[in-house]
């Protein structure tokens, strides 16, 4: 099974297919698949902003086809669930895909821009890999190695995708590369309100950019600082919690948002419990709030990690929306009087804050 992942499994360009017309006014997607155990399968090309479905398609004979008219080029995915996941750029003309072990796409202007990003965001993967293998190579412990790791993607790691980021979205300020590439850009909300801020009009008008501005409001609402914005939740026995029953009542909360089925959720339990032991009696509360997942398979992990402090459970994307949460664990801290004092914490980070905050706790 292939679920690809945008900005680590990426592909370089195949040749352009040169078309007739110069202003295009429909296109036209051929594609092509190299698992034959897909044939019969269905293929799906959907709107990356609004998650809708636009077509869908049979694989026969490895090949499919798409035709339609783009008014405006927009971000577009193609998936053959369970197996692909593919991004590309849906604009009028004659766009050729293909799904294998390398995805490619070309074809178009912005399609070919697009297979030159992958392609470089492909050789940064390498460079990456070969960093790993060199750490590795020294035989290092494992908490000497993860430092090592820690320094190499803090020094050299985020800066060079940043810079790659930075680079294709100077070159696509205007069109549906830039679109993609600040949807993909890992930027603090205030960076991306400011590089927003430089896009041309076309850009900002893209529904991309709009789902983005949409999350940039509720990051501002719930940045630190910010009251905390309650929400309520049904629980498994018919009962309604709320996160008010727990944070603005006076103590410091850690409100850990977190799924059974998460490695890293998991691994961040043996810290909060580490403080949980440490500074409960002091007056640290602690919350759990299970998101994305089954009330069976929360109740089960519960006792398996021998959590102690109270959930709430079948959260779902409710508190997620609210609080701008794009993944897990995300741990806030809350102050006695509600407002936000920190989020996004982890691991030594999380320890030092809860550290910092409970030693001023009388």
């Amino acid at each position: 099974m292939k679920n690809r992942n945008l900005f680590f499994l990426v592909a370089a360009a195949a040749a352009t297919v040169v078309s007739c017309n110069s202003n295009p006014s429909s296109y036209t997607i051929d594609g092509t698949v190299a698992d034959s155990t897909l044939n019969g399968d269905m293929v799906y090309l959907t709107d990356m902003a609004s998650r809708d479905v636009l077509d869908s398609a049979v694989i026969a004979d490895n090949k499919f086809q798409f035709k339609g008219k783009a008014d405006t080029a927009f971000v577009g995915m193609l998936q053959v669930p369970s197996f692909y996941r593919m991004g590309f750029i849906v604009e009028n003309g004659h766009i050729a895909v293909e799904l294998g072990e390398t995805d490619k796409v070309s074809g178009t202007p912005l399609n070919d821009e697009f297979a030159s990003f992958m392609n470089d965001i492909d050789s940064l993967n390498q460079i990456f890999i070969a960093k790993q293998q060199e750490i590795i190579a020294k035989g290092l412990s494992d908490e000497e190695a993860s430092a090592e790791w820690d320094k190499v993607q803090l020094t050299f790691i985020m800066p060079e995708i940043d810079k790659l980021f930075s680079h294709y979205f100077d070159r696509n300020n205007n069109n549906a590369v830039g679109a993609w590439t600040l949807f993909n850009w890992d930027l603090s909300p205030e960076r991306l309100d400011s590089v927003i801020n430089l896009a041309g009009e076309t850009l900002k008008a893209d529904p991309l950019v709009k789902v983005m501005n949409q999350r940039l409001e509720i990051w501002k609402k719930t940045a630190e600082g910010q009251m905390f914005t309650d929400f309520t939740i049904e629980q498994p026995d018919g009962t309604k919690v709320s996160l008010s029953d727990y944070v603005g009542k006076g103590k410091y909360v850690l409100v850990d948002f977190w799924a059974s089925w998460c490695g890293p959720c998991r691994g961040e339990i043996p810290n909060i419990k580490e403080l949980y032991d440490k500074y409960h009696a002091k007056g640290l509360d602690v919350l759990g709030v299970a998101v994305w997942d089954k009330p069976e398979d929360t109740q089960a992990a519960i006792k398996e990690l021998g959590i102690v402090w109270p959930q709430i459970i079948n959260a779902q994307q409710i508190p997620t929306e609210l609080y701008g949460i794009q993944g897990i664990p995300h741990i806030i801290l809350f102050a006695p009087d509600g407002t936000i004092a920190a989020r996004d914490l982890r691991d030594e980070a999380m320890k030092e804050k809860v550290a910092e905050v409970m030693k001023n706790v009388k």
